[in-house]
């Protein structure tokens, strides 16, 4: 009895230590996102951290440089673009600012050359575009889309020489979901709960 109330009190330091590494570790502001869509011959998804600070390309274009970290775009017999790093963009082209292309509100997944796996000469931009007013005027990054875009997938991107070939085009329907936190944390502290607990109950005894 003795030797075990000796290891749960050398237990709690070392639970408590952990338990503060932890905590100190976790960033309270960071909130990661998942963007996922389906379709006729594509599905996929990309994950991104809205904390993300954007550089404004325009007053109606925001890039958040090297915001994303994971993504799978398949394409079926088209290919299949996959990696671990992307850079989240929002878009709003208007024909005031001179853009020729229809009036939308897009949210872009852009993979420069250097950030392509594996490496390739070519960006690889994916426009998912929504009807003009979804995101009320803001290139703020999104946690939240309409439930239905249109896709078009650009693999051979060489900005601004030329946006190269329209791979894929069509109806998808999409969704923003919120990363659940790590269980690590809630676990940690039960475990520091159970021993002093327990470390209690025998003092009593």
């Amino acid at each position: 009895m003795a030797l075990l109330n000796k290891l749960s009190l050398s237990a709690i330091p070392s639970a408590a230590a952990l338990l503060m590494s932890v905590t100190l570790n976790v960033n309270p502001a960071q909130a990661l996102y998942k963007f996922s869509f389906e379709g006729e011959g594509a599905n996929g998804y990309f994950t991104y951290d809205d904390t993300t600070i954007g550089t404004p390309n325009s007053p109606n274009a925001t890039t958040y440089l090297e915001g994303g970290y994971d993504y799978k775009f398949d394409l079926g017999e088209k290919g299949v673009f996959r990696g671990t790093v992307g850079n989240p963009i929002v878009f709003l082209p208007r024909l005031e600012d001179g853009i020729t292309a229809p009036e939308t509100d897009d949210f872009l997944w852009e993979v420069r050359a250097p950030q392509r796996e594996p490496a390739s000469p070519f960006a690889l931009v994916n426009y998912f575009h929504y009807p003009k007013g979804s995101f009320e005027g803001s290139t703020a990054i999104r946690t939240t889309v309409p439930g239905t875009a249109i896709l078009d997938v650009y693999p051979n991107v060489d900005f601004p020489n030329s946006i190269g070939n329209l791979l894929y085009t069509g109806t998808v329907q999409t969704r923003i979901e919120k990363v659940p936190e790590p269980a690590l944390l809630p676990a940690l502290l039960g475990v520091g709960a159970w021993f002093i607990f327990r470390r209690r109950q025998k003092l009593s005894i």
